[in-house]
């Protein structure tokens, strides 16, 4: 009888000591939302570089740090803040590209605390250290797209083009097994175009407009000019 007692009063130690001596704090209200960062460690960022941090009520966080998409859990105690570390796919991009994203992970590792000013996020570490500036992400819309049949690895790579005429292209290029969408964003138009057939390199079509890359160089044609009109020349710049 004895020992069964003493068995019991250990095993009673051993749940009170596992549990957690405060549990974590809802999600700020003004803390939560989707994100864009404008400079790491009082550094800035690469322009046209996405660099997305969306932070949801339940407490968990992701986004893309430029090349790979990453996920994680926030803790929130006593009006501090910490980002656990984050799992991340494995893609590789440009040097520059992947200095960024590192450092954003860096810096993300050193946020103890954050404040709101003009709708722009401040998260600081320790002493008030600057780590990241972000602004809000409002006029952006999620589109999900579900395929059939197993999970299949998405491989995402945005890259910007300077063009002809001083205009500028970025494309995000999304690639699903064989299921590839360029999305470009065209001065202040965004498109999603699909991968059609070409005799080489590789072709999008969407909306009026057709994108053709081919190494670092692209052209991009405007289908409401007439089908012979010269498209517009466009390279790669990061």
């Amino acid at each position: 009888m004895h020992r069964r007692l003493r068995v019991w009063t250990l095993a009673c130690l051993v749940l009170a000591t596992a549990a957690p001596a405060h549990a974590d704090e809802p999600v700020p209200s003004g803390l939560g939302g989707a994100w864009l960062a404008e400079d790491i460690g009082g550094n800035g960022v690469i322009d046209d570089l996405q660099t997305t941090l969306e932070i949801r009520p339940d407490g968990s966080y992701g986004g893309n740090g430029g090349c790979n998409t990453y996920r994680g859990k926030l803790k929130v105690q006593n009006g501090n803040i910490a980002f656990a570390p984050a799992a991340a796919t494995r893609k590789m991009c440009a040097p520059a590209i992947m200095d960024q994203e590192q450092k954003f992970f860096d810096a993300l590792g050193t946020v103890t605390s954050w404040k709101l000013e003009n709708g722009i996020l401040h998260l600081t570490g320790k002493e008030g250290a600057p780590a990241i500036r972000l602004a809000g992400l409002k006029n952006s819309t999620d589109i999900v797209i579900r395929l059939p049949g197993p999970e299949q690895s998405v491989a995402r790579e945005t890259i910007s083009y300077q063009c002809d005429a001083d205009q500028r292209v970025v494309a995000e290029y999304i690639n699903a097994g064989s299921n590839s969408l360029a999305v470009l964003k065209i001065g202040d138009e965004t498109v999603i175009a699909a991968n059609v057939l070409a005799a080489s390199g590789a072709k999008y079509a969407g909306g009026r407009f057709e994108w053709w890359t081919k190494g670092d160089e692209a052209t991009l044609y405007d289908l409401t000019k007439g089908e012979n009109a010269p498209g517009v020349n466009c390279r790669k710049t990061g």
